[in-house]
């Protein structure tokens, strides 16, 4: 994928965690953000934004970083099983 595919996941999730976000605490909104990313999103896409955590550049938001952060947590623990 290219930085500009990179860029549009971020941006999606960014979306994902602003719309997730609204009115939760910040660990609910993040696991939320997280499931959502988990069932919708292509193994690739997943694998793609999880990669960007990576970049110093990235312009995830926090939330969305703490998902991401969840998401590579749980492909991590699927992995060793």
């Amino acid at each position: 994928m290219s930085s500009n595919q990179d860029t549009h996941l971020i941006h999606m999730t960014n979306q994902i965690a602003a719309n997730l976000g609204g009115g939760r605490d910040e660990e609910m909104a993040a696991a939320a953000t997280c499931r959502h990313l988990e069932t919708f999103w292509a193994r690739s896409m997943k694998q793609r934004l999880i990669a960007t955590l990576e970049r110093e550049d990235a312009a995830l938001s926090p939330l969305a970083k703490r998902a991401v952060i969840l998401l590579a947590e749980g492909l991590a623990r699927r992995h060793a099983v």
